[in-house]
């Protein structure tokens, strides 16, 4: 129970770290108000087609910061199976990178890809940090 817990949390704070520098970024260059209402494919390609390389890269830094921070909690709280534990939030944030592909592909493929090598890399990172840092009275 430990485990899913520590899996589930960590997806969710990375989740929320993601859109706080969303949001952050959107508050630094916002999205014009005509994109925030897309009802049709066509509305979509619009607002992708209007995206600087400022939002694709805010949202990669989001998301790796996100799954560093995801990765560091479900270590903690996992204490053991850090790896599996590290690997299973990462797979759980790749839908985000799944999602941005199905969105907006073939438009800007590069992010999807890069996205989804950094939930992998960055939430191992962060269990590592924690596992690194644990002493042996921790657990």
């Amino acid at each position: 129970m430990r485990r899913i817990l520590a899996i589930f949390l960590g997806a969710l704070a990375a989740s929320l770290v993601l859109l706080l520098v969303g949001m952050i970024a959107n508050a630094i260059n916002p999205t014009p108000p005509e994109f925030m209402d897309p009802e049709t494919p066509e509305d979509v390609a619009r607002r992708v087609a209007s995206a600087t390389t400022f939002t694709w890269l805010s949202t990669i830094f989001g998301l790796s910061l996100g799954a560093f921070v995801g990765g560091a909690i479900g270590a903690l709280i996992a204490k053991d199976r850090i790896l599996s534990i590290t690997n299973l939030i990462g797979l759980v944030l790749s839908l985000w990178a799944f999602y941005t592909f199905y969105i907006v592909f073939p438009a800007v493929l590069w992010v999807p890809a890069l996205m989804l090598i950094c939930v992998f890399l960055f939430s191992y990172f962060g269990g590592k940090v924690v596992q690194k840092n644990r002493t042996p009275k921790d657990g």
